[in-house]
């Protein structure tokens, strides 16, 4: 993992390290490729002034569990960028590594700890809106900030990884959508204290270098390229996708451009036994290849210390989560696009 630990006068890391045209050698390795941790000081994010601004554009009553996504994020984005400038020197810090090559990004202490949660929602809201178009994680109520904490069975709506205490083995976000956001973060309200829910993060580009180098990876490859396999889009955002098959299947490959990878093994199970005539023996060969090349290559594992933050690109990078038993674990999720030129 690259670890960026030279500082400007102002306590901010210098990316000078990861500045010279291309992807650097500490980039390449295997199992930490593309990964960087921001080694810095204490953040100290303008909150009363984020505060201030966010009422300001959506009403002094707004609370940072209702942020919906601005209808106008540049304008948005402008107003935090001028209110908030120590944030918007970090988020300029933060769009270089990416720039540069990283698939992920860790920042062990964003400077929130003292804040209360909403603060930290509007705090970290703003952070994503300054990177990016932010997104709502679901249809209904159009919120962006999305609560990650362990629910009883009976009692998850949405999400069986987030929402759950289990291992979430690694996958790629919003496999269901057309073109599933670019990058998400995750900020730690309160880690696990049990040892458990680390995080698990892996660079694809690494992934696809190492299926290249065996006749079964290349082959892999190219079926999971030129064949497009059923993913269900849930009832509440058939609508907002323009699905209209009845059974709410869409085609997509696993393999692809943009992204690079659209991996959810479970949720290709589910559509594979929905329509089994897409279940070919090369399918199958294919996608355990990719599966079995995961479970059995390392990547980084580590814990998202509590006011913590990590950031991926999702169109390149496969993350995942150990199982834990501290059911006080709390993160916050963030989805967004890059900014529309």
């Amino acid at each position: 993992m690259t670890r960026i630990t030279h500082r400007n006068r102002r306590g901010f890391p210098m990316a000078s390290a990861l500045m010279d045209g291309n992807i650097p050698e500490k980039l390449t390795g295997d199992s930490t490729r593309g990964i960087v941790e921001l080694d810095t000081e204490k953040w100290a994010i303008e909150g009363s002034s984020v505060e201030t601004t966010l009422a300001e554009y959506y009403g002094a009553e707004v609370g940072g569990s209702q942020l919906s996504p601005p209808r106008d994020p540049a304008e948005l984005r402008t107003r935090l960028r001028e209110s908030a400038p120590r944030l918007a020197e970090l988020t300029d810090h933060i769009r270089t590594q990416f720039d540069d090559g990283a698939c992920g990004i860790f920042i062990s202490k964003l400077g929130l700890a003292h804040l209360e949660v909403d603060q930290r929602r509007k705090a970290v809201f703003a952070l994503a809106v300054m990177l990016g178009d932010v997104t709502e994680t679901e249809p209904v109520d159009h919120r962006v900030v999305w609560d990650v904490r362990p629910q009883e069975a009976e009692l998850r709506k949405f999400s069986m990884f987030s929402e759950s205490d289990t291992e979430a083995a690694y996958h790629t976000d919003s496999t269901i959508v057309p073109i599933p956001e670019r990058y998400f973060l995750l900020y730690a309200v309160q880690q696990a204290e049990c040892g458990g829910g680390l995080s698990t993060l892996r660079d694809g580009r690494a992934v696809k270098e190492e299926l290249e180098q065996t006749p079964d990876g290349r082959v892999a490859l190219r079926v999971l390229t030129d064949t497009a396999l059923p993913v269900r889009i849930p009832k509440a955002f058939r609508k907002k996708y323009g699905v209209t098959a009845k059974d709410g299947y869409s085609y997509v490959p696993v393999f692809a451009e943009k992204p690079m990878w659209r991996w959810r093994k479970d949720k290709i199970e589910q559509g594979l036994v929905a329509h089994p005539e897409c279940a070919t023996p090369e399918v199958r060969k294919a996608l355990d290849t990719v599966a079995d090349l995961l479970a059995n290559r390392p990547g980084v594992r580590k814990p998202l210390p509590t006011d913590g933050i990590v950031i991926i690109d999702n169109h390149v990078a496969f993350h995942g989560r150990t199982a834990f038993t501290d059911l006080k674990r709390h993160l916050l999720r963030i989805r967004f696009q890059e900014p529309a030129a």
